[in-house]
């Protein structure tokens, strides 16, 4: 979810170096500090060492998350920065904007390699299949999108949502993708014809996030009703309802084995499920603001959180405590 902030990127930027300084001399416990403006996405690279922020500071940050350290900021953004994606090479970077396009960015030198433009209105997000052949995009014109990313060509422009596209995911096989948003409806599209497959209703309020799980059989999805819902994905039914955060869910993940699912929201929580029995884990409380974004690094052991309080911070997922460099 994200709301356009006006005004210069410049002045943007000058906040964000303030914002910066104030937090580290306030003795801020975020690992991840240096963004401006709200962190609207978190990814964590294939290998586990880095992690690409989005904000809306107009920038996207590329971070050491062993050593806590920014590595780098890439600029080309016209506005708020909304989702971030590593590639599976883990050498090259995805952002997707208010500004409309989809940014594909060298992570070494921090060059903006191409730009990907069609959508007529804010591109909420964006997911890359396993072999990075494809990039599926959702946008608040209504529209899911997918590209070739080696040819920077839009393939195919799936209509169906009735409103704002909240959340895309592909499932590992690359075959079928699920996307989700305002209307209350998640979507799965066939990827190689763009039919649409089926939808799936039973959110009473809008979608937000989803995740698909790493053996492909079920998903999450993140809704402003305040619920996590698991789905059965080949069914294509509804095996349970998480309950327990106070305010909208906005994202929601898979531990790397699908053990465990995080979500977090506007209560400033972020949880952890036993995706087995729905039960509740534990919370991890640090934020005071919404959290947006929610990413596991992929040996499964630790949590990257995004807010509102224009910080990332990286939780232990075993104890719950919020790591320190």
């Amino acid at each position: 979810m994200s709301y356009r902030i006006n005004g210069p990127c410049r002045s943007l930027r000058r906040f964000a170096l303030a914002a910066s300084l104030f937090l580290a001399a306030s003795g801020a416990q975020a690992q991840l500090v240096g963004h401006g403006g709200i962190v609207n996405g978190v990814a964590v690279s294939p290998d586990g060492h880095r992690a690409l922020s989005a904000s809306w500071d107009y920038t996207v940050r590329l971070w050491d998350l062993d050593a806590q350290k920014e590595l780098r900021v890439l600029n080309g953004h016209r506005a708020n920065v909304n989702a971030v994606r590593f590639m599976p090479d883990g050498r090259t970077g995805l952002s997707a904007s208010w500004d409309g396009t989809i940014k594909v960015w060298d992570l070494a030198t921090g060059k903006e390699l191409r730009s990907l433009t069609g959508h007529a209105a804010n591109v909420s997000s964006i997911a890359v299949t396993r072999d990075g052949r494809l990039v599926a995009s959702g946008s608040w014109d209504r529209s899911v999108r997918l590209w070739d990313i080696a040819a920077a060509r839009e393939l195919k422009v799936l209509s169906g949502h009735k409103a704002n596209v909240m959340a895309v995911a592909f499932t590992p096989d690359g075959g079928t993708l699920v996307s989700a948003g305002y209307d209350l409806a998640i979507k799965l599209w066939n990827v190689e014809t763009g039919a649409e497959i089926a939808t799936l209703t039973g959110h009473e309020n809008s979608v937000n996030g989803i995740a698909v799980s790493p053996d492909g059989t079920r998903l999450l999805s993140a809704s402003t009703d305040r619920t996590i819902r698991l789905w059965d994905i080949a069914a294509r039914r509804e095996l349970r309802v998480m309950q327990g955060h106070s305010a909208f869910v906005t994202s929601v993940a898979f531990s790397p084995d699908g053990s465990l699912a995080a979500s977090g929201g506007g209560d400033g929580v972020v949880r952890l499920w036993d995706v087995a029995t729905g039960a509740p884990v534990r919370s991890l409380r640090g934020h005071n603001r919404p959290v947006w974004s929610v990413a596991f690094t992929p040996d499964g052991r630790r949590l990257l959180s995004a807010g509102y309080d224009e910080l990332v911070r990286v939780w232990d997922v075993a104890s719950g405590a919020e790591l320190t460099h």
